[in-house]
């Protein structure tokens, strides 16, 4: 090999020498596999057009960056950016500014692919931030971020903090930017508008240069983020709304442009400018628009998650934003911890799966350090809060939680028809120009910027989200939380509805509990007590209520531990199924819990249902919508009473364990059903978690499970038809938004291609028709009641 082919072995991806580590592949050299592993996750998406982004895309980068990146080596100076640290596990948030497509989201969410050491990435693509989850012990934090360097996304460790702020400012900036262009030049053309233009040429000259010379930085930096998402959208294949925009804009521009460098005066620099501003404008009220909605969900209108705090020798359910530094907190089996806290007890088991997606359980002892987000398994254990919340955490957690399918939110039903509109549109446009060439050449720019700016379906586009973000602050305000909009579109393709019972149909009232055994003495009374006082289970809060009616506990703290589905253990007491005191199950078709002591039976409570309130009105309405089936883990005792209120085709199955439950929903599935089911979260994470829509039922304000699609207040089941009928509703609505958007887009486009509307007036009404629907889509949805 000669010298100058060993100088030609560059590699293809990072342009550094490939001649020690040759690695071939689709006619390409690469010197290492990560940069061939960059290169097929790009090709395979049809993303091979990154390479010609810029000269420089994949180098390396230099060690100037490297040192740069070293800050998140040190223990202390990357506390700014983590969110999680367990062991070896880190969940930290970077600010990756060239984020900018539904492309860039689909390479960040696969760095995995990339190397072992990432376990997570989730993209938050408004503020343009990557919340990812690594593997210290597989790839250092530094390491990361020069893999992202690497692939095209360098971190921005000046703007790590979560609010919007910096991109406030700088949309700011460049609308101050337009805003000052677009009245100088209508100042300086105030002489064309009168019609006294020709008797002072040299003035209009000079104003027109002015004008131009103004022209610039909006060009260059006020309209600059158009330009990179039109470019981006032609290189990836894809068309998007900035395409028509940028095309508008240059048309106007260099349009202007010849005017004013042949001396017939400004041209429409004073439309281009006005373009812009108000363009800008629009993005910013969208922007305003979207925080509301998110701050409404965040901190107003999301489920009421509260925790018990200890108040003195006694205990209260406190909500967790009320919460303060120092406060006593218990956190029962299977809750959730909701901030930061220090633990008091012994000893606790903490999964933290939903925070950094392993599912290893931790121990944790006295003293230590528990993050927000981590579930406890066993005993209540007791904590302080260490670093006050807020629910939006909680939120977080819920949307972060990617267990089922996922889908891009640009593939919406608005993207797609804005697409066809798009390539519609720009076939009008030409069209347009071609009949006006033999009508009159100088109108075409004219006419064509009206037509592009009159026809941009920004308003189509507003449409779903507002709709849907409208509804689904509606609903969270009436006691129906849903994760996010997409579960909205899940609800309405739904036609089989799957019914847990315990707990979910039915409640529990100590009155309806029968007691049969030896009478117990006062300590196993309180033992009882004891036992209960913290439980999940439905049965065992039935009996705690039972018997808080003649004991009352002087003690705060319990060290019962609940086995889910089987029941709980304290010293030598048992409460649960026969199994699990080791007893025969019994044939009868009753609901029996045993209570024993050393292996010995005490005594035996056995439940009567009770049927929700308005059950049979609810189950009626929803009848003539979908298919209904109910799963239950217990003995068929209320086959009867169920019968009584459900259809005749209705399918029932009892006796059935978590992992039946998740099959009989996987099999419905299979048939191609649209599996909607509803639990109370106990022993139902794995049917809610598999159907297509998983709604968990809250019979009080502390559990909370991100496992589900939802959550209902089991008060509000009766309400249930209702929700569902809203929800159809919301396609009615997204009808008469869609109509208004197109009957202004093609109004508008008929003015525009006669002639008869400027590109100043189409530049004033985009805007506004985008307020319009925001408003109309508001005013659809507010306006109901769920009473």
């Amino acid at each position: 090999m000669t010298s100058q082919e060993t100088s030609e072995l560059i590699c293809f991806h990072c342009h550094e020498p490939a001649a020690n580590e040759l690695i071939r592949y689709d006619d390409h050299l690469f010197c290492c596999n990560a940069c061939k592993q960059v290169y097929q996750l790009l090709s395979t998406h049809a993303l091979g057009e990154y390479y010609n982004q810029d000269v420089n895309a994949g180098i390396r980068p230099n060690n100037i960056a490297k040192e740069a990146f070293s800050v998140l080596d040190d223990l202390e100076l990357r506390k700014k950016y983590i969110e999680f640290e367990e062991g070896n596990t880190v969940k930290l948030t970077l600010h990756l500014p060239q984020i900018h497509c539904a492309s860039c989201i689909y390479l960040l969410e696969h760095l995995h692919r990339l190397h072992e050491g990432i376990i997570r990435v989730t993209v938050h693509f408004p503020k343009k931030t990557a919340t990812i989850t690594v593997n210290t012990e597989l790839i250092k934090l530094s390491e990361l971020a020069i893999l992202l360097t690497k692939i095209g996304y360098e971190p921005n460790f000046k703007v790590i903090d979560k609010s919007s702020s910096t991109f406030d400012k700088r949309l700011l900036f460049q609308l101050g930017i337009a805003g000052f262009a677009f009245g100088s030049i209508m100042l300086w053309s105030f002489p064309e508008y009168l019609g006294i233009d020709q008797t002072y040429s040299g003035i209009r000259n000079f104003s027109s240069y002015l004008s131009f010379a103004v022209s610039i930085p909006v060009l260059l930096f006020s309209a600059q983020d158009y330009f990179k998402s039109a470019i981006a959208g032609i290189r990836i294949r894809s068309l998007n709304l900035d395409i028509p925009i940028a095309i508008g804009i240059l048309a106007l521009y260099i349009r202007s442009c010849v005017a004013i460098f042949s001396q017939e005066g400004p041209g429409y620099m004073d439309s281009f400018a006005a373009f812009i501003f108000f363009l800008l404008i629009g993005k910013w009220f969208q922007g305003k628009t979207y925080q509301w909605l998110s701050f409404e969900r965040d901190f107003r209108s999301y489920f009421p998650v509260a925790v018990i705090k200890k108040k003195g020798d006694d205990t209260s359910l406190c909500p967790i934003d009320e919460l303060q530094i120092g406060d006593q907190i218990f956190i029962r089996n299977e809750e959730i911890i909701p901030c930061d806290c220090i633990l008091l007890s012994d000893k606790a088991t903490v999964d933290y799966s939903f925070v950094s997606g392993e599912a290893d359980w931790i121990e944790k002892k006295e003293g230590d350090f528990l993050y927000a987000g981590g579930k406890n398994f066993g005993e209540t254990i007791q904590l302080v809060v260490s670093k006050t919340t807020e629910r939006s955490s909680l939120t977080q957690l819920w949307n972060d939680h990617h267990t089922k399918r996922t889908e891009l939110a640009f593939q919406t039903r608005q993207d797609r028809i804005s697409k066809y509109f798009i390539a519609v549109v720009l076939g009008l446009a030409v069209i347009s120009s071609s009949v006006w060439f033999w009508i009159d050449p100088t109108q075409i720019p004219e006419i064509v910027t009206a037509i592009l700016i009159v026809a941009c379906p920004c308003a189509l586009a507003l449409s779903v989200p507002f709709v849907y973000g409208n509804m689904l602050r509606v609903l969270g305000k009436n006691g129906f939380y849903l994760r996010n909009t997409a579960i909205i579109e899940r609800i309405q393709q739904c036609n089989y509805l799957v019914f847990d019972k315990t707990g979910t149909l039915t409640e529990q009232d100590h009155k309806q509990i029968q007691y049969e055994g030896r009478t117990l003495t006062e300590f196993e009374n309180l033992a009882l007590y004891q036992m209960t006082k913290h439980a999940v289970h439905p049965y065992a809060k039935a009996i705690h209520e039972m018997l808080s009616v003649s004991l009352t506990d002087s003690h705060s703290n319990t060290k019962a531990i609940e086995i889910p589905g089987k029941g709980i253990s304290l010293g030598h007491f048992k409460l649960g199924s026969a199994a699990f005191i080791g007893l025969k199950d019994s044939q009868s078709d009753e609901s029996l819990v045993y209570f024993a002591a050393e292996g010995k039976l005490l005594g035996t409570f056995t439940f009567q249902s009770k049927l929700r309130t308005q059950l049979k009105e609810l189950i009626q309405l929803l009848s003539t919508n979908y298919q209904l089936a109910v799963v239950s883990g217990d003995k068929p005792k209320d086959l009867a009473l169920l019968r009584s209120i459900f259809p005749p085709e209705t399918s029932f199955h009892f006796e059935q364990r978590p992992l039946q439950k998740k099959e009989f929903i996987q099999d419905l599935q299979a048939k191609g059903n649209y599996v909607l089911m509803i639990g109370d979260g106990l022993n139902d994470a794995g049917a809610l978690n598999e159907a297509f829509v998983g709604i968990a039922l809250s019979e009080d304000l502390v559990r909370f499970t991100p496992a589900s699609d939802a959550i209902l207040k089991a008060d509000n089941l009766k309400k249930l038809g209702n929700y569902f009928k809203f929800i159809r509703d919301g396609k009615n609505f997204l009808r008469i938004c869609f109509a208004f958007s197109l009957c202004y887009n093609l109004t508008g486009i008929g003015f525009a291609v006669t002639g008869q509307l400027t590109p100043f007036v189409a530049t004033i009404l985009m805007p506004l028709s985008s307020i319009t629907v925001v408003s109309l889509a508001t005013f659809l949805t507010i306006r109901k009641k769920f009473d």
